[in-house]
């Protein structure tokens, strides 16, 4: 592969930017869902619709999907991570584009050759 300074500047800033993050900060593949439950005590509130309210992580291992329930004190960290791992993803797929758009320039110019 040639050297990065010959990326397009798009490309080479997005690498740049998956790199710090993956670096820097904690990340989890999943997004976060807000769920109403019910907890089972007879008298409480929930009982009379006013459910208790929780974020969980969706995520998926070996191809299952799981809900996690986040506890209260680490909801703002884990919707960090979350954060974290929608840029990782649109920085990616700006990396994937360009190698896409080169792939296709390319193809085309092996094409003209052979004609």
């Amino acid at each position: 592969m040639r050297h990065r300074r010959h990326l397009p500047d798009q490309e080479r800033l997005a690498r740049s930017r998956v790199t710090k993050l993956l670096h820097d900060k904690p990340f989890v593949a999943g997004g976060l869902v807000k769920m109403a439950r019910t907890c089972g005590k007879a008298n409480c509130k929930c009982t009379r619709g006013d459910k208790h309210v929780s974020w969980y992580l969706a995520t998926r291992h070996k191809g299952v999907r799981k809900m996690i329930c986040i506890p209260r004190q680490s909801e703002k960290d884990v919707i960090e991570w979350v954060k974290t791992y929608k840029e990782i993803t649109k920085q990616m797929d700006i990396i994937s584009q360009q190698c896409l758009k080169r792939f296709m320039i390319s193809g085309k110019e092996e094409r003209d050759k052979d004609s």
